[in-house]
């Protein structure tokens, strides 16, 4: 057996020890673990939250099929990515992670973009060194604002990347987000009071009936 399929066998194992007593783990995760779209999918959702980051961690240096571990660990990112980040430290790891996963970009996304990252307690150092941006300056605004109050310390970052700088672009949660491996060069944007208008109005696009899908804006040239 290789490597790649010895980790396999030891992570279905390690898992069943685990959550096995999970009918739906169960009954996914040899087939999520063989490569199963589907299965992996269903893995996803049914593993408990704090160990979906290590079973990713576990996917990837078995070498699970692509197009499965890519399903898997996309759900993951949008629901948890906290528990993978803790899980595939150091920061080259995660690298690793997302070029195995190799997720697509959309035909029309331009060479250079804008993105916005809103954060609040951290340092300017610390805030961009953050994997989380997003394409839509009011989103940020929202995520800087959003515990203000509690953390204090707002602050909204702006970077000109370039397209291959992003290692996964997707709305989920309608959030636009940009995830960036490696910290732009990035600048503050704005103020405390703008970004509170920006925030409300983000809030107010959230909660509308309908809301047009995010547009990415390329960097003027």
């Amino acid at each position: 057996m290789s490597l790649p399929e010895v980790a396999r066998v030891f992570a279905v194992r390690e898992i069943l020890c685990v959550e096995g007593t999970n009918p739906s783990v169960a009954r996914s995760v040899q087939a999520a673990f063989d490569g199963d779209v589907g299965a992996a999918r269903c893995l996803s959702v049914a593993l408990a939250d704090h160990n979906r980051g290590t079973v990713a961690l576990m996917m990837w240096r078995g070498r699970v099929k692509r197009e499965a571990f890519r399903d898997y660990f996309a759900s993951v990112w949008d629901h948890d990515h906290r528990h993978i980040i803790s899980a595939a430290k150091p920061r080259r790891t995660l690298a690793a992670m997302f070029r195995y996963a190799d997720f697509q970009k959309p035909a029309d996304m331009p060479e250079r973009l804008t993105v916005w990252r809103g954060t609040s307690k951290l340092s300017q150092r610390d805030a961009v060194r953050g994997y989380s941006w997003t394409w839509d300056r009011d989103t940020a605004c929202w995520f800087a604002m959003r515990f203000a109050d509690l953390n204090g310390s707002p602050m909204v970052l702006r970077a000109e990347i370039n397209k291959a700088d992003v290692a996964l672009l997707h709305d989920g949660r309608s959030e636009r987000e940009a995830v960036l491996l490696r910290p732009p060069a990035a600048v503050v944007c704005g103020d405390v009071a703008d970004w509170q208008v920006a925030a409300r109005r983000y809030e107010a696009a959230k909660n509308a009936p309908l809301k047009e899908p995010g547009k990415l804006r390329a960097v003027k040239s």
